[in-house]
């Protein structure tokens, strides 16, 4: 780290606003500043309007700003970039845009989870997302990893009351340990909560079902932003830039282009 340089910068985009999120928020934020190393700093960005309603129209929208989000990262000098929705909407359109690290709560979880068992559960946070998150398995090429995917199918209004109801999270955590149980006896030994709220409500330290861990990815995705600078620093291999990778950085005309009228 150069001299004029005294921390690392991490920018982490949520989907999420200060108003109709802050109880989630008020949970989110600190857990992110505990989990971040002493030579880093993590600054997370809300969206205004944020993606609350349960439509392709929404994750589109959010995906635009992820990718404007991430070359707007990078020319004010962050070090690494990632998206804290789990549906990854813009990752690779993000990843190709940029030279800077980019990471999806989605993908960079599915992976972790990998290393802790054999079979994973998806458990989305209403049913509206159980078929983006099977294009995600397909996506990232772990059909024969997921055992399968169910919903507590609450709405966003339950999921922000049970951030300040005790009763309202004992509510949504007998279904989710009820859904949990039904993905474990379709073999999944991992329970992956498909969202920083579940992830945040349900996934403290040591959290599991019948001693299936359960994931907390917000967790995870931050330190995996740590070592995907810390590796660059190494001079570990960068993203791919062959064509056929999809990652290909675009020229000038393009980037203009997409900033000026995308």
């Amino acid at each position: 780290m150069s001299a004029s340089k005294t921390k690392f910068r991490i920018w982490a985009q949520g989907a999420t606003d200060k108003a109709g999120h802050r109880s989630y928020l008020s949970k989110l934020l600190p857990h992110m500043q505990a989990s971040i190393d002493p030579e880093f700093e993590v600054e997370f960005h809300t969206t205004t309007p944020s993606v609350t309603t349960l439509h392709a129209l929404s994750e589109f929208r959010f995906s635009r700003e992820v990718i404007r989000s991430a070359i707007r990262a990078e020319r004010e000098h962050y070090d690494v970039f990632f998206m804290n929705h789990f549906q990854d909407v813009g990752l690779y359109e993000a990843r190709a845009s940029v030279n800077i690290p980019v990471l999806g709560l989605g993908e960079t979880s599915l992976l972790h989870a990998c290393t802790l068992g054999r079979r994973l559960g998806l458990l989305a946070i209403n049913h509206a997302f159980i078929t983006t998150h099977a294009d995600q398995v397909l996506r990232y090429g772990l059909q024969q990893r997921v055992a399968g995917i169910r919903a507590v199918n609450a709405t966003m209004a339950d999921w922000m009351e049970a951030f300040e109801s005790a009763e309202k999270k004992a509510e949504l955590e007998q279904v989710f340990v009820r859904e949990a149980r039904r993905l474990m006896d379709m073999g999944a030994d991992v329970i992956v909560p498909t969202g920083g709220i579940p992830m945040m409500l349900f996934g403290e330290p040591g959290a599991n079902v019948d001693g299936a861990p359960i994931v907390n990815g917000v967790t995870v995705v931050v330190k995996a932003a740590e070592m995907a600078v810390k590796l660059r620093r190494l001079g570990a291999s960068a993203t791919s830039r062959v064509p056929h990778s999809g990652f290909a950085l675009p020229d000038e005309k393009t980037l203009d282009e997409f900033i000026n009228h995308g």
